[in-house]
Parts: C-alpha cells; sequence; structure tokens
C-alpha cells in the first residue's frame, strides 16, 4: 500500500528500493516499468543506449512492461533491421514481458522475410501496439499486426493528414496474417487515410471487434463504425484537433464521412451502433468557435450525434480536460512535466467563467437526450488531485446557480491518470 501511493515519486522508490529485500521486491517493478529509446541514438552508436545495456546486465529488462522506440528529435530514422547486430538483438530479445509496445517509423519491409526472428520474443505478451507512421504496404502492416495473438488495443499514428499514398504491390497479395489477434479493446487511429488497409483489415481477420475508438481526422468513418455496429460501446469525438486548436482548411480538404467537415452533421450516423454506452469529447471543443462557422458549430454537432444514437444502453457524455485546460498547471520551457502554482483571483474568476460557460452549452445538448454528466480529469499523474479538486469546485458553483436543476442526476467528477505525459 505505501509503495501504491509512491508510484509516481521516482526518489522515493529509489530510497524505497534500498532499504530491505521485501521492499526492494515491491518497488523495483514501478522503477522499471518502462523505458523509452530513441532511434537516432540507435543509429549513430549501432547498439542501445547506456540504460539498456546496464538493465541487461543486471537482469531488469524482463521487468519492463512499457516499451518505446520514439525518433530523436526531427529525425526520421526508422527502426529498421540495419539497426541491429549480434549484440543488440541479444539485449532486445531480452524484453521478454512487454505488454505496451510503441514503435515509430518502423520499416516493416526491412525486416521481411526474418520478422519473427526480431519480433518473436514480443508476440505472447503485447496487448496493447502503437506505430507511428509504419512502412510497408497494406498487407505488411496487417501481417505485423497479426503476429500478436492476444493484441487487444491497436493505435496507428499519421503526424499529418495524407492523401496519397503508393498503390500497393501486386505480389504483396498472398500475405496473409498468422493469426487472428482479438482486437476487443480501443483503436486510435489519426490523420487516417489508408481506407483499403482497414478494408483488408475486416477481411483478413474476419471482422474488427473494437469496444473503443479514439478517431481523429480518419477516412472511412462510416466503415469502422458499421464494422464494429455491434461491439462499440465508448467513441471518442473530435469537433476541433488534438490539442483544442481550430482546424486549418489549408492543410487538406476534408471529406464528406470525415466528422470534422462542414457535410459530418449529415453524414455522422450512430444509429446502427445498438451497444453504444459512452461518448467521450475533449472539454475545449465544447465551446470551441470552428473557423468560419456559426459560433454554436460544435454544440450542434453534439446535437446531431445524441440525436443520432439510438442504442438503448447509452448513459454517459464523457467530457475531458487536460493539462492545459486548468490554469493551476503550466509547462515549463526547457521540460514536458506540468507543475502546479498559485494563481491569482482574476485567473480563478476567468477560469470559473469558462467552466460556467461550458455548463451552458452541456445544458442546451442535455434537452437533447437525458444523460450522466461526467467531468473526466485526464492528465499526468502528480497533478491528478489538484485537477479534480478544481472540476469539484466548479460543479459546487454551478449547483449554486441552479445550473444542473434539469439534469436527472449529478455530474461526476473521475480521474484518468497516466505516468508520463504524451
Amino acid at each position: 500500500m505505501i509503495i501504491g501511493y509512491l508510484i509516481y515519486d521516482i526518489r522515493s522508490l529509489r530510497a524505497c528500493s534500498n532499504t530491505c529485500y521485501p521492499w526492494y521486491i515491491a518497488a523495483v517493478p514501478h522503477l522499471y516499468y518502462a523505458l523509452l529509446v530513441d532511434t537516432k541514438s540507435l543509429d549513430q552508436k549501432s547498439q542501445w543506449p547506456n540504460s539498456v545495456q546496464n538493465m541487461h546486465v543486471l537482469g531488469l529488462l524482463p521487468l519492463v512492461k512499457s516499451f518505446s522506440i520514439r525518433r530523436g528529435g526531427l529525425s526520421k530514422v526508422g527502426l529498421s533491421q540495419n539497426l541491429f547486430n549480434r549484440c543488440t538483438l541479444r539485449q532486445f530479445s531480452a524484453l521478454t514481458g512487454i505488454r505496451i509496445l510503441w514503435i515509430d517509423d518502423l520499416d516493416i519491409p526491412s525486416f521481411m522475410p526474418m520478422i519473427r526472428r526480431y519480433f518473436g520474443h514480443l508476440l505472447p505478451t503485447v496487448q496493447i501496439l502503437t506505430l507511428r507512421e509504419p512502412k510497408g504496404s497494406h498487407r505488411q502492416i496487417i501481417y505485423f499486426i497479426g503476429m500478436f495473438q492476444h493484441l487487444e488495443d491497436l493505435r496507428l499514428l499519421y503526424d499529418e493528414y495524407r492523401v496519397n499514398f503508393q498503390d500497393e504491390p501486386a505480389d504483396d497479395l498472398m500475405l496473409l496474417p498468422p493469426s487472428v489477434p482479438p482486437l476487443q479493446g480501443r483503436l486510435t487511429l489519426k490523420n487516417f487515410t489508408r481506407i483499403s488497409l482497414l478494408k483488408d483489415m475486416v477481411d483478413l481477420f474476419g471482422g474488427i471487434r473494437f469496444r473503443g475508438m479514439d478517431l481523429f481526422n480518419v477516412d472511412g468513418m462510416s466503415l469502422l463504425l458499421g464494422a464494429c455496429a455491434n461491439t462499440l460501446e465508448t467513441l471518442r469525438l473530435y469537433p476541433d484537433d488534438l490539442r483544442g486548436g481550430v482546424v486549418s482548411p489549408g492543410r487538406f480538404q476534408p471529406l464528406a464521412d470525415n466528422f470534422t467537415a462542414r457535410l459530418s452533421l449529415q453524414s455522422f450516423d450512430l444509429s446502427r451502433n445498438k451497444s453504444l454506452q459512452v461518448l467521450q469529447v475533449p472539454a475545449r471543443s465544447v465551446d470551441r468557435v470552428l473557423r468560419g462557422d456559426s459560433p454554436d458549430t460544435a454544440l450542434n454537432f453534439l446535437k446531431h450525434v445524441l440525436s443520432t444514437t439510438t442504442s438503448t444502453a447509452f448513459s454517459e457524455l464523457v467530457v475531458l480536460y487536460w493539462d492545459y485546460d486548468f490554469r493551476g498547471v503550466q509547462l515549463t520551457q526547457h521540460s514536458v512535466r506540468p507543475h502546479i502554482h498559485e494563481i491569482s483571483q482574476a485567473e480563478r474568476v476567468d477560469e470559473a467563467s469558462r467552466h460556467h460557460k461550458r455548463f451552458e452549452l452541456l445544458h442546451e445538448v442535455h434537452k437533447v437526450r437525458d444523460f450522466q454528466l461526467v467531468l473526466c480529469a485526464e492528465v499526468w499523474g502528480p497533478i491528478g488531485e489538484y485537477s479534480v479538486r478544481m472540476l469539484r469546485q466548479a460543479i459546487a458553483d454551478e449547483k449554486v446557480k441552479k445550473g444542473f436543476d434539469d439534469f436527472s442526476s449529478d455530474p461526476l467528477v473521475t480521474c484518468y491518470l497516466y505516468a508520463e505525459p504524451w
């Protein structure tokens, strides 16, 4: 129980691990739960960073549950077979307990056809897979995904919206996935245009069965909603971009079935998703004025989505608050770690006004259909307590103004903590 309170405090965990053997056993899995390396250093030195090498010597690599291979800075060096030698492959193969795997710029063709030699030790344990701008044909990407026989959550992320991709090679059509993973968790797609990949995935896996979807700027929205019509329970929507800013019209031409498009009010339909229970929207999108549209565009979008929802199981509208939604949280110039600071009285008044405005808009949305309003602080661990306190205070202030009198139940406050900011 003591260690459970300290899982985000690295210095305290290290002190606990030096106390005695039982405390070491309790603390060390949290100290080495996550490991991150960048492909830039791996490419320059042809070896893993010193931290990985030292953990391998001490036998700590099997304790790692979350492993990320990210691009270093602006480097676009991908993870390819050329970055492995006998020594680096032996150290990489020691990561036998990985549950969460994140790889940037994975060059899948470079590993074919000996890909199992490099990733075979990960296949029995990985349940959450993130691929950021993977390189390869549709069938090669599906083959890589299909190797993980216990995969539940899948994320395919692209940095920019792209319309044109190279055609898939004809000889690649014979490549079939070695297994059919469950894929019953959460699907996350960002700036995704490869509709053919989605179609092949549905065909080769005999359908997809995700219970949750997080979809931002995705082509083939109707295909995804239809494929998971009987399983989808939670859907996260973005009337604007991921960081709360306005979608720029110069970056891409939105398609008719993309919910960031102006035609989305007519094309976005949830009537087929009979098991849908929860809708999630970012807090800033509730009162966001989208470019070139009327001030109530985001409000009309939420009203339309609720009007198309026919699921009898639907019960919650979750409004997501992130680090930058709280005035008391700051990101320093030299660190991505947010910290809490004391805010002035003027800032408190301004924050209360913003909360009140959002609650008024949510009151209008509530007239379309009854739901349980949930305010969720999806934040980095150490600021969770502060975030929950601020949200509870906002609800208390709104109750004084009788802002929730028409709701069938009082709003709830919950908190989702992650160990490190993305």
